[in-house]
């Protein structure tokens, strides 16, 4: 999964993430293990963008990001992940509301469609 900021000016950052959760159709977790640029984006300017895939599936997911390190939020998402990854450092969680969803399948009839 490829994971991407903005800072207020709109410089454009991404990095890789390997922990997230599909909370539900309108929310997506992220956990924040390394963040530096990342994290320092999110908090100048909460519209983010997520590209993710499975063979030849893919969907870029367009949200509005919210960062906690603290609260019931952050706590879920935290005991979540260390189920999974014991040994995992969680620094935060970044909360995605879902605004817009769009196919990156690599065919002329997906690509580039608009899903939600």
């Amino acid at each position: 999964m490829a994971f991407s900021t903005a800072d207020k000016d709109g410089k454009p950052n991404v990095v890789a993430i390997a922990s997230k959760k599909i909370v539900n159709d309108n929310t997506i977790w992220v956990i924040d293990t390394y963040f530096k640029k990342t994290k320092e984006n999110l908090l100048q300017n909460n519209k983010v963008a997520i590209a993710m895939w499975k063979r030849s599936r893919g969907y870029q997911i367009k949200g509005i990001a919210k960062y906690y390190s603290e609260g019931p939020i952050f706590e879920e998402a935290k005991n979540w992940i260390l189920k999974l990854k014991p040994q995992k450092i969680v620094k935060g969680v970044v909360e995605i509301k879902v605004t817009e969803i769009y196919s990156i399948t690599p065919t002329y009839e997906k690509a580039g469609k608009r899903i939600v």
